[in-house]
Parts: structure tokens; sequence; C-alpha cells
């Protein structure tokens, strides 16, 4: 459970920036924990996470320490003065954490930035490490995304991972104005560092048919992607896919809320999270990433983590905010470019060159995505950004490496002297990925797509988006599902329903009516003309006689007339099992399942079916439905290669 602290860490006296471990200016340690009765759902078992209210008093410039106008109930003053330029906290005990922060109210920027925060931690030993600068986190939301909006988005330190220690302890410089306005808070976070058997981590209605066109959307497609099978269908992406650990195997939290996606990606951002390098196994990787998350969702008030991807100092790439696999979602890495972009973090900090597999692997996800649209890492861009806090750009049109350093648009060090330096090598490397050609033989894909399904060429963000999925892994066949689900398709087939069978245009209560049913799973597009079949109205235009309308049943099914023998069973046998159970006889026949099966060989491959091929879908019909008919013969590699034909 989520804990809300009414603790407060009153910082007075001052300390030298470093100081001998062997020194003490312990006092009591500090409880971190004070419950109460806020909780809020936690992410995974196990997992800790604390606010601690900090209380920073001025201090004047002769090192006296000003009593602020009031203390929480629980506040714990540390009363130890050193040199007179630093101020700190009693020991605060940290057995259940591993991450820490600071957190300030949105807009107090400027309150903090003399605060110059720092930390040391105590090992069960008793022996303290350096101290650790806290440098404010120089990543923000892009103005109007829903990271931005969340009521409790606060500014902060960057989240540093100090693993497995007993005690913290914070130091602030001296300053003669008091930090109250900036509401501060200590962010303490923890979480398991066992994963389970498996090697997996453990966690936690109206007057006529309202129709919406066929739409890209990320949500369509990992709809569509859910439902794909294992057929044969053709798989073509922009290289091998990154080998990659999934938020489900680091034990990612769910995002509070759903962040923006933008319409492409133009390039990538390289970062360093500005934390330790010492962590020693990849359970210790995953604490920390996990950490980072919850930091970002609760001490930041975030969506999810900021960063689309982070790859470890080993090379192993680590699934980062929400779909950012299979979309361009917006995350929280640069303010002002973090539309548009791929971040891309490694973990820890590089003011040294970072490992070759850490630069290889960066490279790697780099390519793989930008490639997905069409973008070359090797080149420039102009970007059109607004307003971003810490950004060095404000409302104007920038020209930027596709791929570029945090450092070029924000006033920060990221990605380490170490990071920047290996941008040229990363581009490179990324570029390898980029495949021109490729690129145009999807796009021609989904045009012959949207042209033999609804009848049109795509609009701009369709093609794009679809261009986009099917070199990021996307199937065809998924795409095939995809559009024949859109209202677009239904409302095309039900119209065509109606002009085949009953010879008119669909009335606009009905066409709603089978709309709703099929949007609602209650049926196909197939099932319209099967049960068009079985209406009066189809019997009337029959002749209104049995023997007429069997013999009608046969023209339009099988394409062939009934002998004698037939029509005089089928007549009976509607007196006995009645209208419907026979056309579903008819229908669901194999003679019938083969002709509807070879008729989309005409619709996608413009070519007759071979005996073999008719007879291996007209089973696949018959067991899965038309629908899977049309999304393997659509998904083959036959239909790629003729839409590559067809739209060069």
């Amino acid at each position: 459970m989520l804990t809300q602290l009414a603790l407060a860490a009153l910082l007075v006296g001052g300390l030298p920036a470093a100081l001998p471990a062997t020194e003490s200016v312990d006092g009591p340690p500090v409880a971190a924990a004070v419950a109460t009765d806020q909780p809020t759902d936690a992410p995974g078992t196990g997992d800790a996470f604390d606010e601690i209210p900090l209380v920073v008093p001025a201090v004047s410039d002769a090192g006296v320490v000003k009593a602020p106008r009031s203390v929480p109930q629980d506040a714990v003053t540390a009363d130890t003065v050193m040199n007179g330029d630093r101020v700190v906290t009693k020991t605060i005990e940290a057995a259940d954490y591993q991450t820490v922060g600071i957190t300030w109210a949105p807009g107090a920027d400027a309150a903090v930035d003399n605060l110059d925060p720092s930390v040391r931690w105590r090992d069960d030993s008793g022996a303290w490490s350096a101290w650790q600068p806290m440098d404010a986190e120089d990543s923000t939301p892009d103005a109007g995304t829903p990271d931005a909006g969340r009521a409790a988005s606060r500014g902060g330190t960057d989240p540093l991972w100090f693993g497995d220690a007993a005690a913290l302890q914070l130091s602030f410089a001296t300053d003669p104005a008091s930090s109250a306005s900036a509401d501060l808070n200590l962010v303490l976070v923890g979480s398991p560092d066992t994963t389970a058997a498996d090697g997996t981590a453990q966690t936690a209605g109206t007057s006529g048919a309202i129709v919406q066109p066929a739409v890209f959307s990320t949500s369509v497609v990992r709809a569509a992607a859910s439902t794909d099978s294992e057929s044969p269908a053709a798989v073509v992406m922009a290289g091998p896919a990154p080998t990659m650990i999934t938020r489900a195997q680091w034990g990612a939290a769910a995002p509070v809320c759903e962040p923006d996606v933008a319409s492409q990606l133009v390039g990538a951002a390289v970062h360093h999270t500005a934390g330790s390098n010492d962590y020693s196994t990849v359970a210790e990787a995953e604490q920390q990433i996990r950490n980072d998350q919850r930091y970002h969702i609760d001490g930041r008030g975030w969506c999810d983590i900021g960063y689309n991807f982070i790859v470890d100092k080993w090379g192993n790439l680590y699934e980062g905010r929400a779909h950012s696999l299979d979309s361009p979602v917006i995350g929280v890495h640069a303010g002002g470019f973090n539309t548009g972009t791929v971040g891309v973090a490694m973990l820890g900090t590089y003011d040294a060159v970072p490992p070759a597999a850490t630069i290889n692997t960066v490279a790697q996800i780099i390519g793989w995505r930008l490639a997905a649209y069409d973008v070359d890492p090797r080149g420039t861009m102009q970007y059109a950004t607004g307003v971003g806090e810490n950004s060095r750009f404000q409302n104007q049109t920038v020209t930027l490496p596709r791929v570029f350093g945090h450092r070029d648009v924000a006033f920060t060090a990221c990605p380490g002297n170490g990071g920047y330096a290996a941008l040229p090598q990363i581009r490179v490397s990324a570029a390898t990925y980029y495949d021109a050609r490729q690129y145009a033989e999807s796009q021609s894909v989904v045009k012959a797509l949207y042209t033999d399904l609804l009848g049109r060429g795509p609009d701009a963000t369709g093609l794009t988006g679809w261009t986009a999925a099917l070199l990021s892994g996307t199937s065809q066949s998924a795409l095939v599902t995809a559009l024949t689900h859109s209202d677009e398709y239904i409302a095309l087939r039900v119209t065509k329903a109606y002009n085949e069978v009953l010879g008119r245009g669909p009335d606009p209560v009905g066409a709603q009516a089978w709309l709703t049913q099929i949007r609602a799973g209650l049926g196909t597009v197939d099932d319209v003309q099967r049960r068009f079949y079985d209406s009066d109205e189809y019997f009337a235009t029959s002749g209104g006689t049995w023997p007429g309308y069997v013999q009608r049943l046969y023209t339009t099914m099988l394409h062939r007339g009934g002998s004698d023998a037939e029509v005089s069973t089928w007549v009976s046998l509607v007196a006995t099992q009645g209208r419907a159970w026979v056309v579903d006889s008819i229908w669901w026949s194999r003679e019938a399942a083969s002709i509807r099966a070879g008729s989309y060989y005409q619709t996608f491959l413009g070519r007759g079916p071979d005996p073999t091929g008719l007879a291996s879908w007209t089973t696949v019909l018959l067991t899965s439905g038309e629908g899977a008919v049309r999304a393997g013969i659509a998904g083959s590699q036959e239909y790629r290669a003729r839409a590559i034909a067809r739209f060069p």
C-alpha cells in the first residue's frame, strides 16, 4: 500500500562538501515510515514508496539557522553544524529502499535553484559512501500532454539508485532564503530484486447508420495484432527485431494514464539516467528501472516511466514506456522535443565512453524504430519546438541531427561526455537498419489493401501508421483484420449484401442494426448475406414457392441450377427443419464454401485458385470462418509481391 507520511526532516547546521566516512553526525536514526490512513494501490508485492516532507530553513550569512514558522508534528531536527556551508538531516532508515529522489511543487524550480542537494548512504558495517550530488532531472513533459496535465506533476531530481543500504543522509547548501514555498518531498522507493522461477519478474442509436471511416490508431494495431494467427503470413520487418526484456519481465506497473501518441517518429534522443553504474546483476538493473518508474509515476506525477527504452551496461535492452515498440508514444525525456522522438536512456552515468555492447544496443533499437518511419539516422531534420521547460530553444524551428544527445536541446550534461562522444558511432550503426526500398514496398502493401478492401487509397495518417506497423513486426494479416473490422468495411459489406441478395440498397434502420450487431461481436459481415437468404423478402423475390426458392439458393450460392432430385429433397426438408436450416446447410456445404474461398483468389491475387490451395482454404473457411481466409490470402507473400507490382 502506498503510504503518505507526515514526517519532516528539518535541515540545520553546515557540512563540508566531502565528509570523512569516520566522522559521525548521525544522531538517532529517523524511521522513514509513519503509516496513515491514506492508502493507494502499489504496483507489486513487497514494493515500498514513501514521500517525506522536507523543510530546509533559511540560514544567515553568519551560519545561523532561522527557525521555520511551522514544522510538521513529527519533524526531526538535525542540529549539527559543519563549517557553516551545508545543512544536513539526521540519518534516515533505508533498509526497505534502493532509490531516492527529491521533488518539489510545480513551478517552484527557482525556489530550489540554490539548494544543491546531495546524499550519502551507510552500509550494514557502518561505513558511509561518498556524497553523491542529486541533480535536477532535466526531462520534462511536453506542454499539453497527459504527463504535463496530471494534477500531481512535480519538479524533481533524477532518481538515484543506492542499492542495498541501511541508512541515508541528505545535505543541502546553506541559503539565506527559505525554500518553504517549494513544498519539498523526500521520495524513497523500494522493490524486491527477486524473480519468478521461470525468469520473469514478479509484479503486481439513430435513424440512420453512423459509419466511422477506417482510421489508423495504435489501439487498432494492438487489437488486430492480438488476434493474429501463426499462419505463414508475410511479416517483413526493418531488420531483425531487437532482443528485449519486456515490461512484464522487469516487473513494470501499468501506466496510470494514457500517454499521447505522435503521428510518426522523426528522430531519437540519447540519454543516460545519471544514476549509479554499480548495479552488478540484471536483477539489480531491473530493480533500478522499477524504482525509476515508480518515482516518475508517484513522485513526479507522470503517466509511466519517462524513457521509451533503457539499455544497461551489458547491452541488455529494456522496454520502457508502454507500447513504445509498436507506436510513436510520446515519452518524457527531452522537454519540448518529446513529440515524434524516441528516447533511449543508458542506465547509469556515462562520463566515460559506454561499453561497446551498450553502444551497439542503443544503435540497434534506434535504427529499428526509425527505419519503420523511413528515417535515416545519419540525416538532419528541422524540428519545430514549442515551450519546453529546461529547453535551449523556445517556440522556434531547430536544425538537429536525427539522432541527437539530450544536451543538444536542453541545459544538461546528459548523456555524459562519454555518451555524447559515442553519438557518431550510434548513427552509423543505426543506419544499417535503414532501407528505403523496403519502406516503399510496405507502403505498396498498405495502398493495395485499402484499395481491395475499402475501394479507396489510404489517408496520409493511415499510410504512415500502417507502414510503420508492418516494419515493426505487425503482419499483413493483422492489417487485413483491422481494416475488415472497421465501420467503413462493415458498411460496404452490408450494402453489398443488400444489393446482391435483395436487389436494393440498405434502409437506414436495417444498416444501423447490422452495424451495431457486428460491432458488438454478435455476428460477422459474412452473416449478413446468409441471413438475407432466410428472409421473407428474399423468399418473395424468388417467386413465393418452395421449389423456386430452393432453385434460387442453388443459383446464387452454388452458381448452378439444382437437379429435380436435389430441389425435391430440400423442399421436403423445409417442412421438417425450417427455412433457416436449409439455408445454413447449403451455405456451409463444402461446395458452397469452396466457391466463396475461391472468390478471394480473384479479389486479392488476380487469378483463379489452384486445386491444392483451394482445398486448403476451403477447409480453413469451414473451420475458422471467412475472415481467416481473407487474412490468410491477403496476408501472403504472393499478395505482397502483387501489391508491389501494382503500386510501385
